[in-house]
């Protein structure tokens, strides 16, 4: 679910007992995101697949927050933000990259790991908390974004003080690419996410002066319906071409004007999707808990491998198709039992402050 971080929604973080009302767009637009992010992490999944999803869905989760901190937020920097977003983002992270480092250290020994992983030292790991430096996460990869996240939103709210959403996002455009094409060349990896903070800045603050112009989206599902249509074929084709991208190893396609104009393209499309699906009561309650999502899925994930290699493997040809909608189709309904379960015995896990039992839904 959404909480409240320094006055900001922030996209991934559960939300307080009592909310404000939620825009069922947006939370339907976040619960398309995770999918995608879930199915694009699955093995055996079509390489076509994740070419295209990744050209837009972490920018769209960047998108989102800023959108909703700017709709239902303050942009008030301080204490209190900063420990709002330990609260709601750094816990977290620290919380599941334990577990993640646990299931590590049980099975690293075992099978195909320990080729991989046998003669790494069990310390190592470690380093990737401390530097939240996306490639050395590697027992909860995904975990990445948080920091980043987290970065972002400072941030945003400190030169908030200075510009308007627009101007922001005008700026970080133009030093965004001059980054994109510059840095990654260095081969060095910063701190937190810091190498990417020029692009996530970027479309935090689109996301943010979106807010402001949410007004121009259709509001019908006919309209909606005749957007996406229009939209796909340019964003097909941008997209395709571009080629792979993966914002956590700073890889943006053949061209880096193309991944935003593919990002942004795919980000409008979410956003009408998201209206001819936001009636659904199970797209809703995704929508709710995506960082609980973001934080489990590779955690069942490795557990599905694994047990899957106990039982024989998947043969030479590798994980399918099939595998992959299986494995995120579970992750997904695991999420239910583990936010029950996190909830009444951990919600600091999920950012959440602690609420009478009764209260959980």
């Amino acid at each position: 679910m959404s909480a409240q971080v320094a006055g900001h929604d922030v996209a991934l973080a559960p939300a307080p007992a009592k909310e404000r009302v939620r825009d069922a767009r947006i939370d339907a637009t976040k619960a398309l995101a995770i999918v995608l992010v879930v199915l694009g992490h699955a093995k055996g999944i079509p390489q076509a697949f994740t070419i295209l999803v990744y050209s837009f869905h972490v920018p769209l989760f960047f998108f989102l927050s800023g959108w909703v901190g700017a709709a239902y937020g303050s942009a008030r920097p301080g204490a209190q933000a900063w420990l709002k977003l330990v609260r709601t983002l750094l816990v977290p992270y620290l919380c599941f990259f334990a577990l993640g480092y646990a299931y590590w250290l049980l099975t690293r020994n075992i099978g195909e790991k320990a080729a991989r992983w046998g003669s790494h030292p069990w310390w190592e790991p470690l380093y990737g908390l401390v530097s939240g430096i996306g490639p050395e996460l590697y027992v909860q990869p995904a975990l990445w974004f948080l920091p980043a996240l987290f970065v972002t939103t400072l941030a945003y709210l400190y030169l908030r003080r200075l510009m308007s959403p627009g101007w922001m996002a005008l700026l970080a455009g133009v030093v965004s690419l001059a980054w994109i094409g510059w840095f990654p060349a260095l081969n060095v990896r910063l701190p937190f996410a810091l190498d990417v903070l020029p692009v996530s800045l970027f479309f935090f603050a689109a996301g943010a002066l979106g807010a402001r112009a949410g007004w121009l989206l259709p509001r019908t599902p006919a309209g909606n319906a005749i957007a996406l249509a229009v939209l796909m074929l340019p964003w097909l084709v941008i997209a395709w071409r571009n080629g792979r991208i993966d914002i956590n190893m700073l890889v943006f396609g053949q061209s880096h004007l193309a991944f935003y104009i593919a990002a942004l393209l795919g980000t409008a499309m979410s956003l009408c999707a998201a209206r001819l699906l936001q009636h659904l009561g199970w797209v809703q309650w995704i929508g709710r808990n995506t960082l609980l999502i973001l934080c489990t899925h590779l955690l069942v994930f490795f557990v599905l491998s694994g047990a899957m290699a106990l039982v024989g493997g998947f043969g030479p040809a590798g994980p399918g198709p099939v595998w992959a909608l299986f494995v995120s189709v579970f992750a997904l309904l695991a999420s239910v039992p583990m936010r029950w379960v996190l909830m009444r015995w951990a919600p600091w896990s999920l950012g959440a402050r602690a609420s009478p039992r009764g209260a959980l839904r």
